[in-house]
């Protein structure tokens, strides 16, 4: 896209709100967006809202997520919070206008990473840039605001104790086991990869709906981890799955890459995240990793 000074304008507006409400939040109204899309796409054929309102300025996770990630880490920099890595909360509770101009700042910088991204024939034809683009910011907040350095300062010093999880040191303890991954990766790989599959099958044209119907559902699933409920973090596995099954024409190779992206993505918290003060995404890291790895792939093979 164009950078336009509404379209900078709406980025800043878009990353400052995320900013306000939490990434947490930012994200799940994305997924709510993103099956709104899917349905104009399914019943009006008009992609703008699924482009420009759920994947763009206002709620694309390389401005809203991002945005929000970056304030955290700012805001945790000056003693606003107790971490950079809780992107659970809103940040409008603290009722500091630096907070959220950190937000607007990081949306404006999501969006003209992705547009520098989008300006490769390759990087738009194999790559996520939007998840390049949120793994790209957030090195930024590690880099600008954090204390611990792009890989975290882990508590033991052999490189192999920094993939063991602590009680404090964890993602999502539930599905941080190989077997668990393996297992969610596999079964929910497979679920996004037939229904991106056969929605094509049915109707060649949605294409652009089938690749982030599965991702929509993920996102927004993702509201329970505000409450006692235990639940996945599956975007990750959904858009890579997708992506893949689309790419092979296969709902069995998307499956596969949704196992393996579900590993790739518990390896990325453990070199990432859990040892560090701001919070890089684990599931972009591994859609950042694994896109463009599958989609070659099939290139090569298909």
């Amino acid at each position: 896209m164009h950078l336009t000074l509404e379209a900078v304008a709406a980025a800043a507006a878009g990353g400052l709100f995320a900013a306000a409400v939490g990434a947490l939040a930012a994200f799940v109204l994305c997924g709510l967006m993103i099956l709104v899309g899917v349905a104009a796409v399914i019943g009006a054929g008009n992609p703008w809202f699924l482009e420009h309102v759920a994947l763009g300025e206002w709620f694309g996770p390389h401005i809203a997520f991002a945005g929000a990630v970056g304030a955290l880490a700012y805001a945790a920099r000056r003693g606003k919070t107790a971490t950079g890595r809780d992107i659970v909360p809103g940040l409008l509770g603290l009722a500091d206008p630096g907070t959220l101009l950190a937000g607007a700042a990081f949306g404006v910088l999501g969006l003209v990473v992705q547009s520098a991204l989008n300006a490769s024939d390759w990087m738009t034809q194999y790559a996520n840039t939007t998840a390049l683009t949120v793994v790209a910011s957030a090195f930024v907040a590690r880099l600008v605001f954090g204390r611990t350095g792009l890989f975290g300062h882990a508590e033991v010093s052999r490189l192999r104790d920094r993939f063991r999880t602590t009680r404090t040191a964890a993602w999502l303890p539930a599905q941080e086991k190989p077997v668990m991954a393996a297992l969610l990766g596999l079964a929910v790989g497979f679920l996004a990869s037939w229904s991106a599959v056969e929605l094509v099958r049915t109707e060649p044209s949605l294409s652009l709906a089938a690749g982030v119907l599965a991702f929509g559902v993920s996102a927004l699933s993702l509201v329970f981890l505000a409450t006692p409920v235990t639940v996945p973090a599956t975007h990750h596995i959904t858009s890579v799955a997708a992506a893949t099954g689309l790419a092979f024409s296969s709902v069995w190779v998307g499956a596969l890459a949704g196992l393996a992206t579900a590993l790739v993505g518990e390896g990325a918290s453990r070199v990432f995240l859990i040892h560090g003060d701001t919070h890089i995404d684990p599931p972009a890291v591994a859609i950042a990793v694994m896109t463009p790895a599958c989609l070659t792939l099939a290139t090569v093979l298909t």
